[in-house]
């Protein structure tokens, strides 16, 4: 990759990550509605179903990244445990497991909360991924701070519909995100600055993306490298998941160096450079940082700066 590529590029990762944390919306989303104003919004909107089984629910395709509406234009109903705009899908009449990834971006201090319901045949709830359960996401490659978790879910008659929304007690609360000034300072491998981090208040609206994907035949060599998992009991099927999870990462006993999973990284990384997929060697720098092999964003930095054409 020509030198002028790669300084062009470095200062691009730089620049889009340092407005990240303050205005960086990936591409597909929807402008953020102020919080005050969504949640007065939110209390002034019509119910649009009388019960769960009246919600319009419509066909989730496995294999596909869908960006949620999930703004003031949305269906809304009082769901028990407060209103909430929502989408509802029904999931494919199939009995093998599925794994879903949800995010929530970050925008203008904001974020939306969200809780997933499964209900079963009869429109009744048999499982929830609650508010709680989704961890904060950093800035990573091209993607800005979020709110994300993934499970589970084995379509049957005990997990028929699934619904996305954000309940009464999620929206009181709020998420501490990284500032635009460690963005800046992590993506070109500086001391990060001292400070407090910005609060993001939690919305009734926001952006959100649903991914999904069969366990069988979906993941591969990077899912466990890059997948991030949500706390192994937000609902039983995501104990399979960190399992699966915790057998597919490099063993700690199984070699006779001790760095052997820090040089993996770098391994995998180097390919990713080799191939110009620089968004991969940032996901695999930061999850190495992770997994405690600090100094691989400093050493990657280093290395976009000293390619050569």
């Amino acid at each position: 990759m020509p030198q002028r590529h790669i300084a062009i590029l470095l200062s691009g990762l730089a620049l889009t990550s340092l407005a990240g944390c303050a205005s960086l919306v990936p591409h597909g989303d929807t402008a953020v509605t102020p919080a005050k104003q969504s949640q007065r919004a939110l209390a002034q909107a019509t119910d649009c179903c009388d019960t769960l089984a009246a919600l319009p629910y419509q066909p989730l395709t496995v294999g596909e990244s869908q960006s949620l509406t999930l703004d003031t234009q949305a269906p809304m109903h009082r769901f028990e445990d407060g209103a909430s705009y929502f989408q509802a899908f029904e999931l494919p009449r199939t009995r093998e497991p599925l794994t879903f990834k949800l995010t929530s971006t970050i925008a203008n201090d904001q974020v939306f909360a969200p809780t997933v319901l499964i209900l079963d045949e009869g429109f009744q709830p048999t499982q929830r991924v609650a508010s709680d359960k989704f961890d904060y996401l950093s800035p990573n490659g091209f993607a800005g701070a979020r709110l994300g978790a993934t499970f589970d879910i084995t379509p049957g008659p005990d997990a028929a519909y699934m619904v996305v929304y954000s309940n009464e007690t999620a929206r009181q609360g709020t998420t501490q995100y990284e500032s635009a000034e460690k963005v800046y300072a992590r993506v070109r491998g500086l001391a990060l600055p001292p400070g407090p981090d910005p609060i993001a208040e939690h919305s009734a609206t926001g952006n959100v993306t649903l991914e999904s994907e069969s366990r069988e035949t979906g993941g591969g060599l990077l899912t466990p490298i890059l997948g991030t998992r949500s706390h192994a009991d937000s609902v039983t099927e995501t104990r399979s998941a960190t399992a699966r999870d915790e057998q597919a990462s490099p063993s700690s006993g199984d070699s006779d160096n001790a760095s052997a999973p820090d040089f993996d990284y770098r391994r995998m990384i180097n390919a990713a450079l080799k191939a110009d997929d620089i968004e991969l060697a940032m996901q695999l720098a930061e999850r190495a940082e992770r997994e405690g092999h600090s100094g691989t964003r400093a050493w990657l930095a280093e290395r976009l700066r000293s390619v050569s054409p």
